[in-house]
């Protein structure tokens, strides 16, 4: 599995054909390398700005 592009850790969970979601940092991505945060809706809020 790869590691989180965002923290580098290796809890990783694939949740979608190209989508990730880890577990040390909290953040949902794709293998573009875009970063989402889930929102309380379960709408996905886009995080590229701030990581």
């Amino acid at each position: 599995m790869l590691p989180c592009p965002a923290c580098g850790g290796r809890q990783v969970g694939k949740i979608g054909s190209d989508q990730y979601y880890c577990w040390n940092c909290f953040v949902e991505f794709d293998t573009y390398n875009r970063f989402y945060q889930v929102a309380e809706d379960g709408q996905l809020v886009s995080l590229d700005n701030d990581v």
